[in-house]
């Protein structure tokens, strides 16, 4: 599925969970689901304040 050898970097699971609840947290803001924001945050236990987002 993925090219070896050819530059292409695979992200680890744990960067790409990140990635999503990223996605997922700027989503719920995006759409007006504050609080819904926060118990998503509280629930995957991420934080993006912690990785300069």
């Amino acid at each position: 599925m993925f090219a070896k050898g050819k530059g292409s970097a695979v992200p680890s699971d744990g960067q790409a969970r990140e990635k999503l609840a990223l996605y997922v947290y700027e989503y719920l803001l995006h759409v007006g689901a504050q609080k819904s924001a926060q118990t998503f945050l509280s629930e995957v236990s991420f934080s993006p304040l912690s990785r300069g987002a």
